[in-house]
């Protein structure tokens, strides 16, 4: 079958159009089609608003025998065309929004774990700046401890020589008059010789 001249049906296809839309919404002829087995599709552009970049697609059949007929007339869209996001499922938006809570726990759970890792480790580096301070308090009560020791026993050690120089003395006394109240041992053995003698 000859393809048919799109002077001899373009204006049908147009009117089909025209029909379906209004003149306003169907614009100039893009190209024709043939689909096989008699069936040619006219092309259109779309003015329709909304649709920006859409085509009207008028089909028809020409048998070649009695006048062609209008198969359908579509609103289809072109290369450029501003186009809805595809359909989803309402099972799998509901299995990509459960997979989604999943990860989301699993990233708090994550982030909590970070959270006291990160407390326990501060707790512990106060503990030891805690153990450092009592530890140089420690050293220093200790030091004062220590000077406060040489300073008593410096203290004792200035009494007791200042006792030392002082009881020689007193005991000197003491010896001196015992002495002068006894004679001496040889005198008194000296005066029993004698009496002896005279008698």
């Amino acid at each position: 079958m000859t393809k048919p001249d799109p002077k001899r049906f373009l204006d049908l296809a147009r009117a089909a159009a025209v029909e379906n839309a209004t003149e306003e919404s169907v614009s100039s002829f893009v190209e024709l089609i043939d689909e096989g087995d008699g069936a040619f599709s006219f092309v259109f552009e779309s003015k329709l608003e909304g649709y920006q970049g859409w085509l009207w697609s008028v089909t028809l059949y020409d048998s070649g025998d009695e006048a062609p007929t209008i198969s359908e007339v579509v609103l289809l869209p072109g290369e450029n065309a501003l186009l809805a996001p595809a359909w989803v499922p309402w099972s799998e938006r509901l299995a990509d929004w459960k997979a989604l809570q999943v990860e989301l726990e699993a990233q708090a759970a994550l982030d909590a774990a970070e959270a006291a890792e990160g407390a326990e480790d501060d707790d512990d580096a106060d503990e030891i700046e805690d153990v450092e301070v009592d530890d140089e308090d420690d050293d220093a009560e200790d030091d004062e401890l220590s000077e406060s020791e040489a300073s008593e026993s410096e203290d004792s050690t200035g009494v007791e020589l200042a006792s030392t120089d002082f009881e020689p003395g007193e005991d000197a006394e003491d010896d001196s008059e015992d002495t002068a109240g006894k004679p001496p041992l040889f005198s008194r053995w000296g005066r029993r010789r004698n009496k002896n003698k005279k008698r």
